[in-house]
């Protein structure tokens, strides 16, 4: 969900404020944004047990419950994913503007996919989940990261490096990584003691090497050191990717440990 949501984001800002050459990065977010969602939609239901469940949760929008309002937001942010997708196949300039004007609200439902999870458990009764009021926060930072670093990687693979585009991810990609640097400092500055879950406990060295040393530090010295090697920058996002990845599982199983 974060990287769906963080890919879609990136896509949008490409398409609309880039140029031309911007357009393989703008194809690139949406058609990766769109089987992630998919994904999304298939692990909630598996988690909720029963198909019909999900379907349920969509028969009526209900504000006050937390699952419908996910089960919302996935299934609209699912439909601009894919009319977007579609779009970017299109070269007439009537579509292009159409998909510019539908990327930009759809980036508003790509926020609430990527922040979802952690606004979701920090408003739960449950120590340090409940302590955690800028885990939103944190996860849609991880998201944005995580998203573009999944585009630089795609495209190193299929070999889309020449143009502006990725150079100009790479660059969002960094600032991206240090504003969730800074967040994360912040988010245990607040909670204290009440990090200790994930930062002296069991999980630590997972946290303090995964996710800081492996999925941000290093990608960023990676990043400023080997930035002109596109080899490099390709390792650098895959460890972006690593590091979202260990934020998560570090939060979720810390407390059910």
């Amino acid at each position: 969900g974060g990287i769906a949501g963080g890919a879609y984001f990136t896509a949008a800002i490409a398409d609309n404020f880039g140029g031309a050459r911007d357009r393989a990065v703008a194809k690139v977010g949406y058609l990766l944004s769109l089987p992630l969602t998919v994904v999304c939609g298939i692990l909630l239901i598996a988690d909720l047990g029963a198909p019909l469940r999900f379907l349920n949760m969509l028969g009526a929008f209900k504000f006050w419950n937390p699952m419908s309002i996910g089960a919302w937001g996935l299934g609209v942010f699912g439909l601009f994913s894919f009319v977007s997708s579609v779009l970017s196949f299109s070269t007439s300039e009537q579509m292009i503007g159409l998909r510019q004007k539908l990327s930009l609200v759809g980036s508003i439902f790509g926020f609430f996919l990527a922040a979802y999870t952690g606004v979701l458990l920090s408003n739960t009764a449950l120590p340090f989940w409940g302590d955690s009021r800028l885990m939103g926060a944190l996860f849609l930072a991880s998201g944005a990261s995580t998203g573009m670093a999944a585009i630089s990687l795609i495209m190193f693979l299929g070999g889309t490096t020449a143009g502006e585009g990725w150079g100009k991810v790479k660059k969002a990609d960094r600032y991206s990584m240090l504003i969730e640097l800074v967040l994360l400092a912040v988010f245990l500055g607040l909670l204290g003691s009440a990090a200790r879950p994930i930062t002296s406990g069991q999980f630590a060295p997972l946290f303090w090497g995964g996710l800081v040393g492996v999925g941000l530090v290093i990608p960023l010295v990676l990043e400023f050191v080997g930035r002109r090697a596109k080899a490099v920058a390709a390792i650098s996002a895959v460890l972006v990717l690593v590091g979202g990845f260990v934020l998560r599982y570090v939060v979720l199983m810390s407390v059910q440990a």
